[in-house]
């Protein structure tokens, strides 16, 4: 038994959720028809020009019903063959010629969109059925068939049935598509904001249908005309309750605009601290036209995602001179909704010098201010000398920082409606620079000065690295250096002082240091049998002299030993 139970609800969970509606079941029609709203429509049953006919019947099942409703039902066969048959019944006419010429006739309208049926019958039994989808179109353009200059043109296309429409686009006066939605089913929307005379013309709505009609796609066309002499009024704005706001120069604030999905929006500001300032106009975005006119680098959409369903509020970033009032206005057809923005600015800064540290806040829109002050953040209750001007505030503190005047500095801004913002500054020892290639040793360096040099002078204080040292450790290294170079130097010039023409032997010599130049007899008469000398026979009639300085200008030349 349970086996059938379960059978049961899953033949009854197969029917609900898989059978189709009554529309979708007969969505085998062999035909679609799309007629603007008003127009004629003549129906045709199916011709069977052979068979004699007894019985033919028309059904309609409307756009909003799910059951076939009879229209018509003719007995062919009591009227005479050759005569012309006329039924009206609803507005609707049913036309019967020669038995097999059979029409339906009538002035479609909204509700008379869906689905009608021909039934041909035959000694009591059904020869043939047509199937026709009938989608009725209606165009209109609001608010008036003139509309006027920097007003909303509104250009709507309703299909009855909805079912009968699987998409469609609007398309502009020179060939561009536009930006459609689907406000509901089967209705297709696109607005055209702050028109002028160059959006007159003829626009498009291209209709795709579902169906297995000869032509899917349908297109009906609108007229808009533009009056330039007379513009817009909008005279119902609604205004929402005035917002107060406080924010620190070049921080991010969020300027909220009416929680309504608009057509377009308009963004006002009026000068910080000027009550009777003109307003400027500082942004602009047309969503449907997807165009925004953005002269400000500071001030940009918010979340950009909702931008194009209408949901607009702007992300600002500003400077001391950014703020004042700002009123963002959101036009949704001829409606109005304002929101009005208080924004007050709060800039801080510090400037130093030799003996102190200034600190200042500067704010604008002063007009809902409550107060603005200075404040130890650690030290609330210190009192503090404050120097104050109209939109500024400042407070000095003396240099070198102590414990009692060290640590974090805060200045608060509160409006009368009560935000508050907060600029926070910690002050410190401006660095001192140490003097380039200046040092001075010790007159008598030891180690134990050098060390002396890295040590506090007492338990209490910190030690400090000494400038000494630096030029100390240079010192070291250089030594070597400069004397490796002029060994090498010394070296390399070695060859240089003996001439090319000089005849060179080993030779002993007696130990006593003497010029060989002078003597070179006395020499060899003393041999020293542990002593190696050279001897320098002269070879040539130039004096030897004279050889040895010209061979001291060729020093860069080739060396004279081999």
């Amino acid at each position: 038994m349970s086996s059938y139970s379960l059978l049961f609800t899953l033949t009854c969970i197969g029917v609900c959720f898989i059978l189709p509606s009554a529309a979708q079941r007969v969505n085998a029609w062999s035909d679609v028809i799309v007629v603007e709203d008003g127009a004629a429509v003549t129906l045709l049953c199916p011709e069977e020009p052979f068979v004699t006919l007894r019985q033919v019947e028309w059904l309609v099942m409307p756009a909003l019903e799910k059951l076939w409703t009879m229209l018509f039902s003719v007995n062919v066969i009591k009227e005479s063959v050759n005569s012309k048959q006329t039924y009206r019944q609803a507005g609707r006419t049913l036309l019967i010629s020669n038995h097999n010429s059979i029409s339906l006739q009538f002035t479609a309208t909204m509700e008379s969109g869906g689905l009608y049926n021909c039934l041909l019958e035959k000694d009591d039994k059904k020869i043939k059925e047509k199937i026709v989808l009938l989608a009725v179109i209606k165009l209109t353009l609001a608010p008036a068939p003139v509309i006027y200059f920097r007003n909303t043109a509104r250009l709507k296309a309703e299909v009855s049935p909805s079912y009968a429409v699987v998409g469609g686009t609007w398309v502009s006066h020179t060939g561009s598509p536009l930006f459609t939605i689907v406000s509901s089913p089967g209705t297709l929307i696109t607005k055209l904001p702050l028109v002028t005379k160059k959006d007159s013309g003829t626009y498009t709505c291209n209709i795709t249908v579902d169906g297995r009609g000869r032509n899917p796609v349908y297109s009906y066309t609108l007229r808009l005309t533009v009056n330039e002499k007379q513009a817009a009024i909008f005279p119902n704005i609604t205004y929402g309750h005035l917002i107060s706001l406080a924010a620190l120069s070049r921080s991010s604030v969020t300027l909220p605009c009416a929680a309504f999905n608009g057509d377009y929006v308009l963004l006002y500001w009026w000068r910080p601290d000027l009550p009777r300032s003109n307003p400027q106009l500082i942004f602009q975005f047309d969503r449907w036209r997807n165009y925004g006119d953005q002269p400000n680098h500071y001030l940009q959409l918010h979340n950009h995602y909702g931008v194009r369903s209408g949901n607009f509020s702007f992300l600002l970033k500003p400077e001391l001179k950014d703020a004042g009032r700002y009123q963002c206005e959101v036009f949704v057809d001829d409606q109005v909704f304002a929101q009005l923005t208080m924004l007050t600015v709060l800039k801080g800064s510090s400037t130093y010098s030799s003996s102190s540290v200034e600190l200042t806040c500067e704010y604008s829109e002063r007009s809902q201010v409550d107060s603005v002050k200075w404040t130890h953040v650690r030290k609330p209750q210190r009192q503090l000398a404050i120097n104050a001007v109209l939109g500024r505030i400042s407070i000095s503190i003396d240099l070198p920082l102590t414990q009692y005047t060290a640590g974090q500095y805060a200045c608060t801004l509160i409006l009368i409606d009560g935000p508050t913002v907060e600029y926070r500054y910690t002050p410190t020892m401006p660095t001192a620079e140490t003097p380039c290639c200046v040092s001075k040793l010790p007159d008598e360096l030891t180690t134990r000065s050098a060390v002396s040099l890295l040590q506090p002078t007492d338990g209490n204080s910190t030690p400090e690295p000494s400038v000494l040292l630096p030029s100390l450790s240079l010192l070291l290294f250089l030594v070597p250096m400069i004397a490796v170079a002029v060994g090498v130097l010394l070296w390399r010039r070695g060859p240089c002082t003996f001439p090319q023409n000089v005849e060179r032997t080993l030779s002993h010599y007696s130990g006593e240091v003497e010029n060989i130049y002078e003597n070179p007899e006395d020499v060899r008469q003393s041999p020293s049998p542990n002593a190696v000398y050279m001897d320098l026979k002269f070879t040539g009639e130039t004096d030897i002299y004279r050889e040895l300085d010209r061979s001291d200008q060729c020093c860069g030349s080739e060396s004279a030993f081999g």
